[in-house]
C-alpha cells in the first residue's frame, strides 16, 4: 500500500499513478526532441570547445569537393565503374594494351568515374596494382596540337619516373620526342642491351584524354594513331581512356586509327529521376564519407585521436542539417527541381553552393534561403536582361517588336528596325517642338546609323535576336550583309513594356500604341 498526501492507495491505484507520471515524462521528452531541430543541434555542437578548428577543416573539405580538388563519391554508376576498372586492372596486372571511350554529357561524372577507379587501384591492398602504373592526363582544350601533347606526355612521364630535368628538356624536336616516347613505351625486351636507357620502363601507363573529340581534329591524328598502335600491338602495357561528350566521336577517327581502336564504350547518363538527382546533390555536401589519411590533401590528416570523437559528432550534426535542408525545405526543393528540369547538371548545383559555403562560419550557418536565393543561378527568362540595356538598344528592340505586329511577320532586319526607330523618334520630336516641351528619354536624341548598328549587334550577342533561317537558309543570306540579315525578336512587345519599371513615358507609349 502507498501513502499519497496522507491517504493510503491500493496497489492498482499506485500502478495507475506511476503510469500517468511516466506518460507525462515521455510527453515532455517528446516535446523537447520536437523543438530540437537539426539546426539547433548543429549550433549546440559548435558551441562546445575545440569545434572552431574542426569546423574550419570541415569547410575546407567541402570546398575541395565543390571546386574539383577532391574526388566525389559515385552514386548509381556501379556497372560503368566495374567496366572501366576491369580494363585498367587488366592493363596493370596482366600487361594488356587496351583503349576505351567514356561518353556522356557534361556533368554526368566521366572524370569522377575515372578518378575513383584510379584512386581505388592506388589504395588497394594488391601491391602489383598499387605501384606498377603511371598516369598521364591530357586535355583537348589545353593541348591543341600533337606537338604540345607529346611534350606534356614526356614531361609527366619524366617527372613520375624521377628523371633529371636535363634529360626531359634535352629533346625539343618533335621527331626526337616521338621517337623517344615510342621507345619509352615499348617493352625493354624488344630492344638490344645497347639501346636500353634509364628512361625505358615496363610499368603500365594510363592515358586519360579529356575532350577526346578535339584530338580527332588534329592533322593526320598522329598522336592517337601511335597510342592505339602501341596498345593494339602489345608493345607496352598502356590503356587509353578517352572522355568525350560526342556520341559519334568514333566516326571522326581516320580509317587507320579506327582499325587500331578496341571499340570499347561506356555510356554515362544524367540522373533519370528527380529523387536520384536529389540524392547526388545531397551527397556533394555530406561529410560522412571522410576517410582519415585517404589523401595527402585531406585537411583532417594528422588529426589526433582525442579530436576524432569531436569530429564525428560535428560530421553527424552537419550531415543531418544539410539532409534536412536539401530534402525538406520547399524553396531548396524547388531550386533542385528547376536545375533538374533545365540541365540535370550536378555542377550547376555545386556552383550555387560555393557562396553559401565560403561565407559560412560557426556563428553563420547557411540557411535554406542562402541556397535558394543564390545569384549564380541562370535567370529563368531573357527578360531579366532588359534592365541592363542602354536607351538605343531598348529603342531598337521595341521597334523590331512593333514590326512583328505592324507587318504581321516574325522576322525583320536592322534596316527595317532602324527605319521604324527613326519614324518613332522623329514623330516624338515633332510633337514636342509643336507643344513647346523638350523631348526626353529615348527620343531626346536620334542616334546615328553606326552607333545603332553596334547596339543591334549587342542585342544579337545577348540572344534577344535569334537568327531566322527560312527557305533560303544561311546560304541565301550570305551576300545580304549584316544590316540585311533577318532576325526574330525573342520577346513580345507587352513583355518589353512590363519588364522595366524605370522606362520613360515615351518608350512606354511605344509599347502600348501602334
Amino acid at each position: 500500500m502507498v501513502i499519497t498526501e496522507g491517504r493510503p492507495q491500493s496497489g492498482t491505484q499506485a500502478r495507475r499513478t506511476n503510469q500517468r507520471q511516466k506518460s507525462t515524462a515521455a510527453a515532455v521528452t517528446f516535446e523537447d526532441d520536437k523543438t530540437k531541430t537539426p539546426l539547433h543541434h548543429l549550433t549546440s555542437v559548435l558551441e562546445t570547445d575545440r569545434m572552431e578548428e574542426l569546423f574550419s577543416m570541415l569547410k575546407t573539405y567541402i570546398l575541395a569537393g565543390l571546386t574539383g580538388k577532391r574526388r566525389l563519391s559515385l552514386l548509381g554508376l556501379d556497372d560503368e565503374f566495374q567496366k572501366v576498372r576491369q580494363v585498367v586492372q587488366q592493363t596493370i596486372v596482366a600487361g594488356e594494351g587496351n583503349s576505351m571511350l567514356v561518353i556522356g554529357a557534361r556533368g554526368s561524372g566521366k572524370t569522377t568515374l575515372v578518378d575513383n577507379v584510379l584512386s581505388q587501384l592506388q589504395w588497394t591492398d594488391d601491391r602489383d596494382c598499387r605501384e606498377d602504373f603511371y598516369v598521364v592526363r591530357l586535355n583537348g582544350f589545353v593541348h591543341t596540337d600533337d606537338r604540345l601533347a607529346l611534350k606534356e606526355i614526356w614531361r609527366q612521364l619524366g617527372s613520375q619516373m624521377k628523371v633529371d630535368d636535363e634529360a626531359i628538356t634535352a629533346k625539343s624536336n618533335y621527331a626526337d620526342i616521338l621517337t623517344s616516347l615510342l621507345a619509352l613505351l615499348s617493352h625493354p625486351a624488344e630492344h638490344s642491351s645497347t639501346t636500353i636507357d634509364e628512361m625505358q620502363t615496363s610499368k603500365s601507363v594510363i592515358f586519360i584524354i579529356d575532350e577526346f573529340d578535339l584530338f580527332t581534329s588534329h592533322p593526320r591524328q598522329t598522336l592517337l594513331y601511335n597510342l592505339f598502335d602501341v596498345a593494339q600491338s602489345r608493345k607496352a602495357p598502356i590503356a587509353v581512356l578517352g572522355l568525350t561528350t560526342k556520341v559519334s566521336v568514333a566516326e571522326s577517327l581516320e580509317k587507320r586509327v579506327k582499325s587500331r581502336f578496341s571499340h570499347r564504350y561506356v555510356h554515362l547518363s544524367l540522373p533519370k529521376t528527380f529523387g536520384a538527382f536529389q540524392v547526388i546533390c545531397t551527397s556533394v555536401l555530406l561529410c560522412r564519407t571522410i576517410h582519415h589519411n585517404s589523401s595527402l590533401t585531406d585537411p583532417f590528416k594528422g588529426l589526433s585521436h582525442e579530436q576524432k570523437p569531436f569530429l564525428d559528432e560535428l560530421i553527424e550534426a552537419w550531415d543531418n542539417y544539410i539532409t534536412c535542408v536539401l530534402t525538406e525545405d520547399d524553396a531548396v526543393v524547388h531550386l533542385l527541381r528547376r536545375i533538374y528540369a533545365h540541365t540535370k547538371s550536378v555542377s550547376d548545383f555545386m556552383s550555387i553552393c560555393l557562396i553559401p559555403i565560403i561565407s559560412m562560419t560557426p556563428k553563420n550557418i547557411p540557411s535554406a534561403l542562402n541556397f535558394a536565393s543564390n545569384s549564380l543561378f541562370c535567370p529563368d527568362s531573357k527578360l531579366q536582361i532588359l534592365p541592363g540595356l542602354s536607351e538605343i538598344e531598348l529603342a531598337l528592340l521595341i521597334a523590331a517588336a512593333r514590326l512583328d505586329i505592324i507587318l504581321d511577320t516574325d522576322t525583320c532586319n536592322f534596316n527595317m528596325a532602324y527605319d521604324e526607330y527613326l519614324n518613332l523618334a522623329s514623330r516624338v520630336k515633332l510633337l514636342s517642338s509643336a507643344s513647346g516641351a523638350a523631348a526626353v528619354g529615348g527620343a531626346a536624341k536620334i542616334w546615328g546609323r553606326e552607333i545603332a548598328m553596334g547596339a543591334w549587334e549587342r542585342l544579337e550577342a545577348l540572344e534577344l535576336l535569334v537568327p531566322a533561317l527560312g527557305a533560303g537558309g544561311a546560304v541565301a543570306m550570305a551576300d545580304i550583309g549584316r544590316s540585311g540579315k533577318l532576325w526574330k525578336v525573342d520577346a513580345g512587345l507587352e513583355e518589353i513594356g512590363a519588364s522595366r519599371l524605370d522606362m520613360g513615358a515615351v518608350m512606354r507609349r511605344w509599347c502600348k500604341e501602334l
